[in-house]
């Protein structure tokens, strides 16, 4: 057990140190071998012998002499131990010193390299050291030469300066003299000059006091001429504008010609809705020199915006009122006409489009349309609407139904006929030229028999030309 204890840290501490350990074999012990060199069969003889044995007593020195031999053992491995951990320092110092030695030669190399390359890098700058003296000598040289061009220059015009100078001198003492020769001339026109001012002064001075005259005339008259084209007087809101058998319209005009579209329910009504802000005590006129109708939804905002007015809506045909402009007049509040005037009733008229189902939907839309426009005019005339209805047909085939002023007030499409209309909402001149008139109006074409004739415009409704035409001069 003692050799055992002993070798184990041996053998792990050469371990640690990287020691290549070689086994060494221990003798073993006498009794040992002569017990495993006995036969099988002596079993029984052994087992006497061993019996002995333990009745024999152990010998000191023989187990001394064990003993001092496993501790040469031990001291022999130590000493390889020992040996073995040289050779491998030995080994390791010889590759450091070989490793150190190869760095040591590739350093030099490298140095040697550097050295070399510095050499090459002095000898190119003192070749361009070299090559620089050269050019800064060149140049030195140069710029001698150039000095002494530059005194060479300025001793030249020093001299040329100099009789300058002497030429200025002299030049200077003429202009002095001709100074003085200018300066007494300039003292004479001086005093022709200002008696010239003065004269032209006095001369302005009148001109301005004509001119001021003549402008104060003209922005006299120019204020007469704009006097002349304004109504001057306060505008009249009479409580009854209707007297005698006289409309007098007042400013509080609103116009309502061509067809009805787009826009125009705007148009109206808030014209409508501003006389109201301004006031409400006088009517509101929707004046119709000449309409074909239009649209059924413009023309219900218009009627609508006249039946909530605050102030009384009037409506005055004067030429021409067909369709929806004949039910806003026949609808309004109040409604006046001339006597030549033509009002129109008829059928609405519709276009349709899509498949036979839409085209009926479209259809049931027109009639319902129809029916909430004509069926209070009908009521006004004392029928009901297919009444209506036929009478269109019996006083016209297309149905255009169209009376004058004095018959449609018979039928209730207007209330009042007038013979006279005063505009008094016109405040100022007039000053647009006459509707309707081509550009090439003084232009006549010539026919296929060579004879002249001048192209008159198409007329509205229900016109006619009634006009001296000799000579089949004007067609249309």
């Amino acid at each position: 057990m003692r050799s055992t204890t002993v070798l184990t840290p041996l053998l792990i501490a050469a371990l640690a140190g990287g020691v290549m350990l070689t086994p060494l074999t221990t003798p073993a012990p006498a009794y040992a071998l002569s017990a495993a060199a006995q036969p099988a069969g002596g079993e029984k003889d052994g087992e006497k012998k061993g019996e002995d044995a333990k009745d024999e007593k152990p010998d000191p020195e023989a187990e001394r002499l064990k003993e001092m031999k496993r501790e040469l053992d031990l001291l022999r491995m130590e000493s390889s131990l020992r040996e073995q951990k040289q050779k491998n320092s030995l080994i390791e110092e010889s590759l450091r010193k070989d490793r150190l030695t190869a760095e040591a030669s590739l350093r030099k190399a490298e140095l040697e390299d550097q050295l070399a390359s510095m050499k090459a890098e002095a000898a190119r700058l003192r070749a361009e050291a070299e090559r620089i003296g050269a050019e800064a000598k060149l140049a030195e040289a140069e710029r001698s030469q150039e000095i002494a061009d530059l005194k060479a220059q300025i001793e030249r015009r020093t001299t040329e300066n100099r009789v300058r100078k002497l030429d200025r001198e002299q030049a200077l003492e003429d202009l002095q003299a001709e100074a003085s020769k200018a300066r007494a001339e300039n003292a004479l026109l001086e005093l022709e000059l200002a008696r010239a001012m003065s004269e032209t002064q006095l001369a302005s001075q009148e001109y301005a006091k004509q001119l001021t005259e003549i402008q104060g005339k003209m922005g006299l008259l120019d204020k007469t001429d704009a006097l002349r084209d304004r109504v001057t007087a306060d505008p009249e809101y009479p409580e009854n504008p209707f007297q005698d058998g006289v409309l007098r319209i007042s400013d509080r005009r609103i116009a309502l010609n061509g067809p009805i579209f787009g826009g125009t329910a705007d148009y109206v009504t808030e014209r409508i809705d501003f006389f109201n802000n301004q006031m409400t005590d006088a009517p509101i006129f929707i004046v119709i020199d000449n309409s074909p109708g239009g649209s059924v939804m413009e023309g219900y905002r218009i009627l609508k915006a006249m039946e909530s007015s605050p102030s009384p809506v009037w409506v005055v045909v004067k030429s021409y009122a067909a369709s929806m402009a004949a039910c806003i007049t026949t609808l309004a509040e109040r409604s006046f006409a001339y006597p030549n005037a033509i009002i129109l009733h008829h059928q609405m008229s519709s276009g349709m489009r899509g498949n036979l189902t839409q085209q009926q939907e479209q259809l049931e839309d027109a009639f319902e349309w129809a029916k909430r426009l004509a069926v209070p005019v009908a009521d006004k005339m004392g029928v009901t609407y297919d009444e209506f209805t036929e009478l269109m047909y019996e006083n016209n085939s297309d149905g255009d139904w169209a009376e004058f002023g004095d018959v449609a007030q018979e039928l209730n499409w207007v209330q009042t006929i007038v013979d006279e209309i005063r505009e008094e909402g016109i405040r100022e001149r007039p000053t647009s030229t006459r509707w309707g008139m081509p550009l090439f109006w003084q232009d006549f074409e010539t026919d296929a028999s060579g004879q002249k004739y001048q192209e008159l415009p198409p007329l509205r409704p229900f016109d006619f030309y009634f006009i001296h035409n000799p000579g089949d001069i004007y067609r249309w």
